[in-house]
């Protein structure tokens, strides 16, 4: 059979074939890498949400009233008083961990965790560890604030923070007609 006369359309549809399936194969593994990119993408923002409720889970609720005393001498805040409890019931805070710093307009005072001043009493709890956890209640009382210089008049905000990042704010002013010696509820 002569070369002219040859039919060469088997060939060209063979070629176009083998064309095709290679498209197909590269376009499969395209998708395989965009799927597994898209699924590991997916696993860590399921982690950072996971991350993000265990962190707003631990987040800490102040009572509405704090208990304060000022001392006989100058009239200048001795102690305050309030109560602790979790918002959420997904994570305990530990209250061994706990920092408190008082601000004023003029001064930051920073009670570290494990300071002798701040005492610890349980007013509702359900074992016997340091972990603040749903359905607990603690007071927490930070003696020795003669030095942070608050008195009659004055406005302070008190930072509690928990190793953890949970953290509560309060922002309680002192009546300017208070004498000494006097307890009062601050709100």
């Amino acid at each position: 059979m002569p070369r002219e006369d040859r039919d060469e359309q088997a060939l060209t549809g063979l070629e176009a074939g083998i064309v095709f399936i290679a498209f197909v194969v590269v376009a499969s593994v395209f998708a395989y890498a965009v799927l597994g990119a898209g699924m590991a993408t997916s696993q860590k923002s399921q982690k950072v949400m996971h991350d993000a409720f265990e962190e707003a889970g631990s987040a800490l609720r102040p009572g509405y009233s704090v208990i304060a005393k000022l001392d006989n001498g100058e009239g200048l805040l001795d102690f305050i008083e309030f109560d602790l409890e979790t918002a959420t019931d997904l994570a305990g805070v530990d209250m061994k961990s706990m920092t408190y710093a008082i601000v004023t307009k003029d001064a930051l005072f920073t009670i570290p965790s494990g300071d002798p001043t701040v005492t610890l009493t349980w007013r509702q709890r359900r074992d016997a560890d340091s972990l603040l956890e749903a359905g607990e209640i603690v007071t927490v009382k930070l003696g020795g604030l003669g030095r942070t210089g608050i008195g009659r008049g004055d406005t302070f905000t008190l930072a509690i923070t928990a190793a953890e990042g949970a953290t509560a704010t309060l922002a309680r002013t002192i009546p300017a007609g208070i004498g000494k010696n006097v307890y009062l509820e601050l709100f």
